[in-house]
């Protein structure tokens, strides 16, 4: 008993003297990542889980910003240590109704509330009539509240193409071109990956996300970070729970 007590001491006091918390110094950190698609009115095209109303899109990031959430980018990930709640929002493919999730994280962007998402943009979608445009992901990514990252060119299997270069680094340089930042992270497509396109994706890329579910953490595999998946289902009272596991 007396052993155990000296131990929880240590610890407390080491706490204390290098006031982060203990598992810092293990590099683990627990971090959500909300996974959309589409942020617009489902109106019978398409699957219609990948359709999260604005109006419920709205309300999550509301509760968010009133629990004190951080949303991040994956460049903010180095400084976690120094970050409180954080969290990451994804959108994947690119579709032009990202412009309605940008529209609602600007309008509650200020100083309590520093509105931070990512776009996981789809190459053969750039400039398409379903799709952003250059000036629009351009002018997104310049506000500072959006994070313009990698989906690949075609969206295929990475598992079965032979066209990396294409998938994975050609798409990173256009981009690239586009915001004039850094492009360091990939959504693999439909997210399926093997050992392979694990290894194509290192030589790109320093984060790697998953339809896995589950909260990421940096502990594990940085190339196969779980997600947790936001769909038209999804009621504020399972949002909550889902960010709050």
């Amino acid at each position: 008993m007396l052993f155990i007590r000296k131990v929880t001491l240590i610890v407390l006091i080491l706490t204390l003297i290098s006031n982060v918390p203990i598992h810092a110094a293990e590099n683990e950190y627990d971090v959500p990542i909300l996974m959309y698609h589409s942020i617009d009115e489902y109106k019978g095209y398409g699957y219609k889980e990948h359709f999260v109303h604005p109006k419920n899109f709205k309300a999550q990031m509301e509760y968010l910003k009133s629990e004190r959430f951080t949303p991040i980018t994956f460049d903010d990930i180095p400084n976690l240590e120094n970050i409180k709640k954080p969290i990451i929002i994804t959108l994947d493919d690119g579709y032009k109704n990202s412009l309605n999730a940008y529209n609602i994280l600007k309008a509650l962007n200020d100083s309590s509330f520093q509105a931070k998402a990512t776009i996981f943009m789809l190459g053969r979608k750039i400039d398409t009539k379903g799709g952003l445009s250059r000036g629009q992901l351009k002018e997104m990514s310049d506000s500072g509240i959006i994070s313009v990252q990698s989906h690949t060119e075609t969206h295929p299997d990475l598992t079965e193409t032979p066209y990396y270069i294409t998938e994975l680094s050609d798409i990173k340089t256009k981009l690239e071109e586009i915001t004039g930042k850094n492009i360091t992270a990939l959504a693999y497509p439909s997210g399926i990956y093997n050992d392979k396109v694990i290894e194509e994706a290192r030589k790109y890329y320093q984060y790697a996300v998953t339809t896995k579910p589950g909260i990421a953490n940096t502990s594990d595999s940085l190339y196969e970070m779980k997600r947790v998946r936001i769909n038209n289902s999804t009621t504020l009272s399972a949002f909550i729970k889902l960010v709050n596991p």
